[in-house]
Formats: structure tokens, C-alpha cells, sequence
């Protein structure tokens, strides 16, 4: 009731040709400009997997460390080994 249809206004509308317009060309880019705009895509594209799949990974690994009940001692020992030899500079 209230939101009646007005049937002559919309046939009017239907039987007028709708204006033509001209097709919008656009600047066609230097291949300086398109390199441009793929790098900063790519960039931008890097950033976000980056922001999604490093806090995914920390994750994983915390899973996978509370799934075998810690930390184990031989690894904690390997770790320190290997810190020291990188300190030492080598043997």
C-alpha cells in the first residue's frame, strides 16, 4: 500500500533510447609505470601473507611443543652447542 508502483513512469522511462555515451579511454601506461604497479602489488601482497603466516607458524610450533610435553633436554643441549661453536667462530 505504501510502496505502490507508478506503472506510467516506468514506461516512459522504458520507451526513451538512453543517452549514448562516449567510452572513457584511459592513459595507457609506460612499461615503467606497469613495473611500478606490479611491484607494489607484490609488495603489498607480500606484507599481508607475511602477517598471516608468521603468527601461523609460531603457532604451529607451539602446538607441536605442547603435543610432545615440552621442550626435550638432548635438543635444549644441541641448541647450546651450536650457540657455542657460532660464538667460538667456528672449532
Amino acid at each position: 500500500m505504501f510502496f505502490r508502483r507508478k506503472t506510467d513512469t516506468l514506461l516512459a522511462h522504458a520507451a526513451e533510447p538512453a543517452p549514448e555515451r562516449a567510452p572513457a579511454r584511459r592513459e595507457k601506461l609506460s612499461w615503467f609505470e606497469k613495473r611500478d604497479r606490479r611491484r607494489r602489488r607484490r609488495k603489498v601482497f607480500e606484507e599481508v601473507l607475511g602477517w598471516i603466516l608468521v603468527p601461523a607458524f609460531i603457532y604451529g610450533i607451539y602446538l607441536a611443543v605442547k603435543a610432545v610435553g615440552g621442550i626435550p633436554k638432548e635438543l635444549i643441549d644441541f641448541g647450546n652447542e651450536l650457540i657455542g661453536i657460532l660464538f667460538k667462530g667456528g672449532r
